[in-house]
């Protein structure tokens, strides 16, 4: 009897209104970059990349009060020692399940994205200092008083090897391919 074929067997009677806020990036192509055949790019730029990332998950500022001294066994972390390329976002960087359950594990996963993006957009200002690397990190001088020792390409899953493990830590990716690695730091 209260059925209104929303789902369920049951009326839904929870319908609220939220207030949503939508942000919209205007861009606008320079001067020979016109799409010809009436073909679409598929990438968008690399500012629309970055606001999305900025929505997607804000800064989040905490503030300390300057007048309480700090707990002794608190200190800063910094593990990178540089900023990733702009078209690299780092999904991932996690310690793996040793085989001792007492015992820290030695190496962990790395799932990196590069993304790809279209350049034939104006980019006049944009207000923060970005680089790209044309797809390749240098992992090795990446973090912070740490040497990458053991750097093997795996399946996103972390079960399969794709390749052998290599003394190399430099890395390419392609636009909008996602990789995963098992490293060792030390």
């Amino acid at each position: 009897m209260q059925d209104d074929n929303r789902g369920l067997g049951q009326g839904l009677k929870d319908n609220k209104r939220t207030r949503n806020h939508f942000r919209l990036l205007w861009e606008r192509r320079t001067l020979g970059s016109e799409v010809s055949d009436g073909h679409s790019t598929s990438y968008p730029s690399l500012l629309s990349h970055l606001t999305s990332v900025y929505l997607n998950a804000p800064v989040l500022a905490l503030p300390v009060a300057k007048r309480q001294p700090p707990a002794p066994g608190l200190r800063s972390f910094h593990p990178l020692a540089s900023s990733l390329p702009c078209d690299f976002h780092l999904l991932n960087l996690r310690t793996l399940q040793a085989e001792d359950e007492t015992l820290p594990s030695a190496e962990a996963a790395l799932i990196l994205h590069r993304k790809g993006f279209d350049c034939g957009l104006e980019a006049k200002n944009l207000g923060f200092n970005c680089t790209t690397s044309q797809g390749k990190v240098a992992l090795g001088s990446l973090f912070r008083d740490l040497d990458v020792g053991f750097l093997q390409p795996t399946s996103l899953t972390l079960l399969y090897p794709l390749a052998s493990p290599s003394n190399s830590t430099d890395v390419s990716l392609e636009p909008m391919e996602v990789a995963t690695f098992r490293l060792r730091l030390g």
